[in-house]
């Protein structure tokens, strides 16, 4: 079997919001400490964390790689970040919410969440989810899928 290879969808409008929360939150946070004590450095740390913030949602974006390979589904973000023997999945949820799963790689609010034997569950959200479904009952038919 050849390797299926899926990105990951763009994140949503919750997830962007979520991001734009926190950066405002920071933003505001090392605005009011600059006022008490007057010293431009508190701005340094807020804006590491904020590009730190900003690299992470567009590594997600650019190169979160979904690998179905044998019999293992792997997710590759520069390395791999996880691995999954698909013989193990018991079960996989369509529809579910990103504050669902384990190990959440997913970026969008709706996305799989799947269930293994070991209770590691994992959130992804490939973009062609018909056909990891397809892909993914080749390696272990006896998954179950549910639509939430």
């Amino acid at each position: 079997m050849a390797d299926a290879i899926f990105r990951s969808k763009p994140p949503d409008k919750t997830f962007l919001l979520l991001y734009a929360g926190v950066v405002v939150f920071l933003w505001s946070i090392a605005f009011y400490t600059y006022l008490q004590k007057n010293d431009p450095l508190v701005f340094l740390p807020v804006g590491i964390i904020c590009t730190l913030i900003l690299f992470l949602t567009l590594a997600s974006h650019l190169w979160l790689k979904i690998i179905i390979r044998d019999h293992f589904l792997t997710v590759h973000l520069i390395f791999e970040v996880s691995r999954k023997d698909i013989r193990h999945i018991t079960k996989i949820r369509k529809g579910e919410t990103m504050w669902s799963g384990f190990e959440k790689f997913g970026t969008v609010t709706k996305g799989l969440i799947i269930f293994t034997k070991y209770k590691n569950d994992l959130y992804i959200s490939p973009e062609n989810e018909e056909l990891f479904f397809r892909k993914i009952l080749e390696v272990n038919p006896e998954i179950v899928i549910e639509r939430v």
